[in-house]
């Protein structure tokens, strides 16, 4: 069994709408926060700036964190062996500029970027749920504000 793979992702959000990843993998459309995973001797923020400048293109200023999850594949998915485990940090950050550049470096099945209205995380496959759910409950007032992160879990 190879060790847990270290990621982080930017929760950056304007006016109620969270900046989010289209995926689309057979004929589905799915959404999750930009970011990636860790490469070696980088830091969790210097993760989140790398990946969400790639995949978006805007810059972020990256602020604290707020959620982490474990998310092992196979406690979720029957058909699914022994494929890895993924420690994701999610911090909350705010754009540097306004417009973004063009993505750098997409991934394989990215599709898009889309600003996401909060309210509507329930509507749409967003992973991981919980956080979504978490998401559409946190007022404006408290993101970013420095509160203590929360752990999430082995959530899918």
């Amino acid at each position: 069994m190879s060790r847990p793979r270290s990621a982080a992702r930017g929760l950056v959000v304007r006016d109620g709408e969270l900046l989010t990843i289209r995926y689309r993998t057979d004929g589905e459309d799915w959404y999750v926060a930009p970011g990636g995973g860790q490469q070696r001797g980088e830091s969790l923020a210097e993760t989140v700036r790398r990946e969400v400048y790639e995949e978006t293109g805007y810059e972020v200023a990256v602020g604290s964190l707020a959620f982490v999850r474990d998310f092992v594949p196979s406690t979720h998915y029957d058909d699914r062996g022994d494929d890895g485990h993924q420690v994701d940090h999610f911090f909350w950050c705010e754009r540097v500029s306004e417009d973004p550049d063009d993505p750098t470096e997409r991934d394989s099945v990215q599709v898009g970027v889309r600003w996401l209205p909060l309210d509507e995380l329930g509507e749409v496959r967003f992973f991981p749920g919980p956080l979504g759910d978490r998401l559409r409950d946190v007022g404006p007032d408290e993101m970013g504000d420095g509160h203590d992160a929360v752990y999430l879990g082995d959530v899918d």
